[in-house]
């Protein structure tokens, strides 16, 4: 029995780095540093208190992910008299699956697209407590294309990149990032604009002439993968996402595709409860139970998250 969706990994779920939610909208504090002093100091001046920056309080609402999974126990007897091909218990086999889902998921929300990334409180019974994503920390208006930019210290830096992935563009972001104080270390792209980065330092130039800058492999085997970008910035990972979603551009800059870069210790997964299952009684002729977790984005510092908009492939 073959399921290839296991293979789609979810790359930012496993590599970011995990914390604990300290409540059901989780809430961290930005602090700064006060501005630097050219002028220098009178001798023997009088004791005066400098003024002191008040820290800015952040927050992101708890989202919960939930499965629920029933197996009839006839279909869990197949299983366990081997009449089930791959799977030895049916019961067991579909709460992996849904576990597997539920990472996914959380993926897929961490990285999507569109005016609904920004969280919503759950004001009524019926409404859903959706965590802001990676791109809830942008503002919404469409810049000019190539000018990096961000609009507060809550407010992650982006810039729009309005077509195919450009270095040029890419580079003039990393710059403004590291400006900021910013060590990202990881780009987050989707398979096509990794194909797209690829080509652009390795593949084909005007002549045809195949740019291959370094050889790692046998004289037999064909290897064309950037795996790595050093600039002047620093040195970053590129990762892919299957998750990432790809869209056109768009005059709203969350609904266009984008890329993420990011300091990987600054973007944090908070867990308010952990990803597990929970067996319940059966009901009727079923074994029954569910997967749940309850987790949110953290963004320590927005300026350590930058985000290319608009991006196509």
């Amino acid at each position: 029995m073959m399921n290839l969706d296991k293979n789609k990994e979810a790359a930012v779920f496993m590599s970011i780095s995990k914390t604990t939610s300290n409540g059901q909208v989780h809430s961290w504090e930005l602090d700064t540093l006060p501005a630097t002093s050219t002028g220098g100091s009178l001798e023997g001046e009088d004791w005066a208190s400098a003024a002191l920056s008040a820290r800015v309080r952040m927050n992101n609402a708890v989202q919960n992910f939930k499965f629920n999974v029933g197996v009839s126990l006839d279909a869990l007897e197949y299983s366990l008299k081997g009449q089930a091909p791959g799977v030895g218990n049916e019961y067991q086999h579909q709460i992996n699956r849904y576990l597997m889902a539920l990472e996914q998921s959380v993926d897929a929300r961490t990285v999507a697209l569109g005016t609904s990334v920004a969280s919503a409180s759950a004001g009524a019974s019926s409404t859903t407590a959706l965590m802001g994503a990676l791109r809830s920390f942008q503002v919404s208006a469409t810049a000019a294309a190539g000018s990096a930019e961000s609009a507060a210290v809550t407010n992650c830096c982006q810039i729009n990149v309005l077509g195919a992935s450009s270095r040029a563009r890419f580079l003039a972001l990393h710059e403004f990032m590291f400006n900021q104080g910013a060590n990202p270390d990881t780009l987050v792209v989707d398979p096509g604009v990794k194909g797209d980065i690829t080509n652009d330092i390795l593949g084909e130039a005007a002549s045809t002439a195949i740019r291959q800058v370094h050889f790692d492999n046998s004289a037999s085997e064909f290897t064309q993968n950037i795996q790595f970008l050093r600039t002047d910035y620093g040195r970053v990972a590129v990762l892919v996402d299957r998750f990432v979603p790809t869209a056109a551009t768009a005059t709203n800059s969350l609904a266009g595709g984008a890329y993420f870069l990011f300091d990987r210790a600054q973007v944090r997964l908070a867990f308010w409860r952990p990803i597990r299952h929970y067996p319940l009684p059966p009901n009727g002729d079923h074994m029954r139970g569910y997967v749940h977790t309850g987790a949110t984005i953290e963004v320590l510092s927005p300026r350590a998250l930058g985000v290319g908009y608009n991006v196509t492939t």
